[in-house]
């Protein structure tokens, strides 16, 4: 089983820079901490995981819905004044926007950005009173209260959570718990939400048949880390000796350089994982 330390970034892709960043610094907060060639990494100034955009201006293709990223408000009234503003903004900055939803105790709001990503505004107001906790549970010690977004109606306060699909419930689970050793949580009968236990955000896993999935290009991953560059080759190693045996689709090899090792892999539903050692 992979021991990480954390899951500390998501990745997604986009077409355009100039296009896509905006978007995520005017509607979700999400601010520029670093730049390197054909990819910016972003961060929310209340969560610890980064997202990390790729632009690919020739192949990036539109994501289905449920596969999408989201950050999340303290109040259901929030959600109306985030579809009005979207709705008010939606051809300056090239969004469509869906209807507001409600949908296992989350309020919430989807739209999609020129780049080609679905993203959520969602409350879990009403699933806090109920007593749900765990993924349901605030993702912040301290609202933020800055003027700019007060004005707009309503304020991410995290960013949360990744959307994928897969094709069997239990499987996955499995993959999930005894493979890379992450935490399971599943509060409804077709979706798991799955998590690093020492933090909050998480993904959610939405099962869906084969026919009704599209597989998602490396680009679109999540990554953990592990405690050493040591322990990436070492896990690197693990899994091409028993791919077949735990459900890896494809293992990439090792890159690596003076700071830095990592490694791609696919799993057992065709979705994007990598592996990395910490930053030195």
């Amino acid at each position: 089983m992979l021991r990480s330390t954390g899951l500390i970034a998501g990745h997604c892709e986009c077409r355009s820079f100039n296009e896509t960043l905006p978007v995520l610094k005017d509607f979700l907060d999400l601010e520029v901490v670093s730049e390197k060639g054909e990819t910016v990494t972003v961060k929310h100034a209340n969560t610890g995981w980064l997202l990390v955009v790729h632009e690919n201006a020739a192949g990036a293709a539109d994501k289905p819905r449920f596969n999408h990223y989201g950050v999340r408000v303290a109040t259901d009234q929030e959600i109306e004044h985030a579809y009005e503003h979207l709705q008010s903004k939606k051809k300056q900055y090239g969004l469509k926007v869906d209807r507001v939803r409600d949908n296992h105790h989350a309020h919430s709001v989807h739209f999609t950005e020129p780049g080609g990503n679905w993203w959520e505004i969602e409350s879990y107001e009403k699933a806090v009173d109920s007593g749900l906790g765990k993924t349901a549970a605030p993702h912040w010690r301290t609202l933020l209260t800055e003027e700019s977004s007060l004005a707009r109606g309503y304020i991410p306060q995290a960013f949360t959570h990744g959307t994928v699909q897969c094709e069997n419930l239990e499987a996955t689970r499995h993959f999930y718990e005894n493979v890379l050793g992450l935490e399971v949580v599943q509060l409804w009968p077709s979706s798991i939400y799955v998590k690093h236990p020492s933090t909050p955000w998480y993904i959610v896993n939405l099962q869906a048949p084969s026919e009704n999935r599209r597989d998602l290009s490396r680009s679109q991953r999540f990554t953990l880390a592990v405690e050493s560059v040591d322990a990436v080759k070492e896990a690197h190693r693990w899994f091409k000796k028993c791919s077949r045996e735990i459900g890896i689709t494809e293992l990439e090899g090792i890159q690596e350089d003076s700071r830095i090792a990592s490694f791609l892999l696919s799993d057992l539903n065709r979705n994007w994982w990598e592996v990395t050692s910490p930053n030195q």
